[in-house]
């Protein structure tokens, strides 16, 4: 059973999970969370059409398009040429900062169709910029008229569509998401370490997250629209981690370029416990981005394609809770890990 998925968005995300598709082609297994999946592995993912809205990447092959400017990912392998050639995406009056001085070229939703049908894409991945809203929703219509299933790792809240929803549900095809969460990243240190705090009686009142990095994607997110609409996400994820109320921030506050794909996370937390006594900790986490994302990556696709082929519908609300910051419903991410595991991996 192969996993044939298009991609929306040939950035730094897209640039690592190509990589990672090549480097577990065979069998290599280090630094691979989960071998198999559903009864899947690495290598049964094949991506076979690819889209974006910058010039300098349409028309190329995909394994030069990952490696083109501004993308800034590291190189970890070299991609042998991939016969899958970057086609023109859609941009629903939202191009993202990144690409203001760069040469624009967006299709039609028809043509995007078109691709995806005759690719026979199983699932389209959108890996665009954070806040292109519209743009995230017109490559989901783009997927539903071809008959894909969706995984939107942006931070566009596509799932508290209804309408949106119930269309794919209709179809008996999932959408996934909302706003990927990484491996290792920020968001999950965050809440695993508010979560161990709880667990140990401490009373916490008050913490933050602030994220540095360089990439385009850190690049779009200082720009305030943008980044106050991700902070809220983010945030509310962190927040649904402790049961009562206590004040909390998490957001990006900064780009440098000279960082790359790399990000560099700020934590503080404070609380009290015994005689009320204080207790905090001040830390940081250093990480790079794309590769943070691959691993979840590759698990939320194989377990999406194989509960659609199953018509096993509602296992994609556990898919959300486990790889992403906003799934349909709050959940604790000890929970929706055990829950991804007893379906997917044991």
């Amino acid at each position: 059973m192969k996993v044939r998925v298009g991609i929306a968005g040939v950035g730094n995300c897209a640039s690592v999970l190509v990589q990672g598709l090549r480097y577990y082609s065979g069998r290599r297994r280090d630094g691979l969370w989960h071998p198999t999946v559903a009864g899947l592995e690495p290598s049964d993912i094949q991506v076979v059409a690819a889209f974006d809205i910058d010039g300098s990447k349409v028309g190329l092959d995909l394994s030069e398009a990952i490696f083109a400017k501004p993308n800034v990912a590291r190189r970890y392998i070299d991609v042998p040429p991939s016969g899958v050639t970057v086609s023109k995406g859609v941009a629903n009056g939202d191009v993202a900062p990144h690409l203001a001085q760069r040469d624009v070229v967006s299709g039609k939703r028809s043509d995007v169709v078109d691709t995806l049908r005759e690719s026979r894409a199983d699932i389209l991945l959108n890996l665009i910029s954070s806040g292109s809203d519209g743009s995230s929703e017109e490559y989901a219509a783009a997927a539903l008229e071809a008959g894909c299933s969706f995984v939107n790792c942006t931070p566009s809240l596509l799932l508290r569509k209804k309408r949106l929803t119930s269309s794919f549900v209709r179809k008996r095809l999932a959408l996934v998401g909302d706003d990927l969460m990484s491996q290792f990243g920020g968001t999950v240190f965050h809440k695993g370490l508010l979560n161990l705090m709880v667990k140990r009686g401490v009373k916490v009142s008050r913490s933050y997250q602030l994220d540095v990095g360089g990439g385009s994607e850190t690049f779009n997110t200082i720009e305030e629209r943008i980044k106050m609409a991700k902070r809220e996400v983010k945030t509310s994820s962190v927040a649904s981690e402790v049961p009562y109320k206590f004040e909390t921030v998490a957001g990006t506050t900064d780009y440098v370029d000279y960082m790359g794909n790399e990000r560099t996370s700020y934590f503080w937390v404070e609380g009290s416990s015994f005689l009320n006594s204080g207790i905090s900790v001040d830390v940081y986490l250093r990480s790079s981005d794309g590769a943070n994302a691959g691993n979840i990556l590759f698990d939320v696709l194989r377990a999406t394609h194989w509960s659609v082929k199953k018509g096993r519908l509602r296992n994609i609300a556990d898919i959300c809770g486990y790889g992403f910051k906003s799934p349909p419903s709050p959940v604790h991410f000890e929970e929706a890990y055990g829950r991804f595991i007893d379906l997917f991996v044991t």
